[in-house]
């Protein structure tokens, strides 16, 4: 039997929602399954602000025409306010928007076990559906690689809980938290905890909090501005180089590319962020060290570079990032997981996103070992569906 379709995406967030727009424009025969948008829908807080800048948050069409600019401009929005941390509900609307404008032919379902077959893919959907597909996209979204410290695994259910499952900050009002982590994730999700009334407290390893640059370089002198060229990741020259030189980053031997993944763009907070969590309370230099349940509450042992602590409180959040890592995509046939080869934590891939299991490719942050910090985030979108699209239909 021949395949059904050239080729089938796993996964309608940003990454493929974009090259499905590419494909499409270039004449592939494809399917995309998956919940739109689902991590930023279903995962991410009420009240979330998008700590990447409106310019460096674009899904990608290939003309260019379906900009969050552009849909700023189309709704009738203030163009003054894209230079203002942008709402999460905006940038809903802004994809739903992009998926009107493009027409990608998403299907709200859930691919639950994807499996090799002689010279296709076999993908068995929950509609009960089978598909057979010559090539694979898996665009799998960030909460599949949610971590949580060893240390919280055995605490009872409803005490601990991942900063992705923090979705309505106000169910805590008046609650004691305690926060772990010193990224954007763990930062805002305290500061919206505190301000729908928590007692929060966040709990850091580090010694200093890192923060994103205020961009509104106008006060600077031009050798600064030269210094600090703004980007889609952050200002800089080094920011530069991880955006518009991912191929370049791919040239290097495997244990560079995993330390500079490892070593870029580790926990930082938005410049915005500061005054809001003024009235929260932050220790850093700690570690947890052991976790109980006593009474209804959580104990905290902590290391800290004078000894140890112990802190108290009802319930504790894991704003303590993501680790990729293939046996969490549990809907992809162990066979097929093994055969894929991997560099440092994510898939080795090829010039054009492909695994050692031919026909398989990997997009988003399951790529960044292999393309740089760029394919973490969103701006990455742009080069990696060019670079797929441009491969699958020759």
């Amino acid at each position: 039997m021949k395949p059904h379709h050239d080729v089938a995406i796993i996964g309608a967030g940003p990454y493929g929602l974009s090259v499905s727009a590419h494909l499409a424009a270039r004449g592939v025969r494809h399917r995309i399954f998956g919940s739109q948008m689902h991590t930023w829908r279903c995962r991410m807080p009420e009240g979330m602000l998008l700590r990447s800048p409106g310019f460096g948050s674009d899904l990608s069409d290939p003309n260019g025409n379906f900009t969050l600019a552009r849909y700023w401009a189309a709704s009738g929005r203030p163009p003054e306010e894209l230079h203002e941390p942008v709402p999460l509900d905006a940038y809903l609307d802004y994809a739903r928007w992009f998926v009107d404008g493009t027409k990608v032919p998403v299907e709200e379902v859930t691919v639950r076990h994807l499996s090799r077959a002689a010279d296709a893919f076999s993908l068995e959907l929950d509609t009960g559906e089978t598909v057979r597909a010559r090539r694979v996209v898996v665009a799998a979204g960030l909460t599949h690689f949610a971590h949580v410290p060893a240390e919280l695994e055995e605490l009872p259910p409803g005490t601990v809980s991942h900063s992705s499952e923090v979705l309505r900050p106000r169910e805590f009002a008046h609650r004691d938290v305690v926060v772990l982590g010193a990224g954007q994730s763990a930062l805002e999700t305290a500061a919206l905890l505190h301000e729908q009334g928590a007692h929060v407290r966040v709990i850091a390893r580090c010694h200093e909090l890192t923060w994103t640059g205020d961009p509104v370089p106008n006060r600077w002198g031009p050798l600064k501005r030269v210094r600090y060229l703004d980007g889609r990741l952050c200002a800089g020259w080094r920011c530069l180089a991880f955006e518009y030189a991912p191929m370049l980053f791919h040239r290097l031997p495997e244990t560079n590319r995993a330390h500079l993944v490892a070593t870029n763009f580790g926990p930082m907070g938005a410049w915005w962020l500061r005054t809001r969590l003024s009235d929260v309370d932050i220790m850093l230099g700690r570690s947890v060290d052991k976790a109980a349940a006593c009474n209804g509450e959580v104990e905290l042992a902590l290391r800290t570079t004078s000894g140890t602590e112990t802190v108290t409180t009802s319930h504790v959040i894991a704003a303590t990032g993501y680790r990729v890592d293939l046996d969490r995509l549990t809907f992809v046939e162990e066979e097929v997981r093994r055969a894929v080869r991997t560099a440092g934590p994510g898939p080795a891939l090829s010039r054009a996103f492909e695994s050692s299991v031919d026909g398989l490719y990997f997009v988003g942050a399951a790529s960044a070992t292999s393309f740089g910090p760029l394919t973490r985030f969103v701006a990455g979108a742009k080069f990696t569906a060019r670079t797929l699209a441009r491969h699958l239909a020759s």
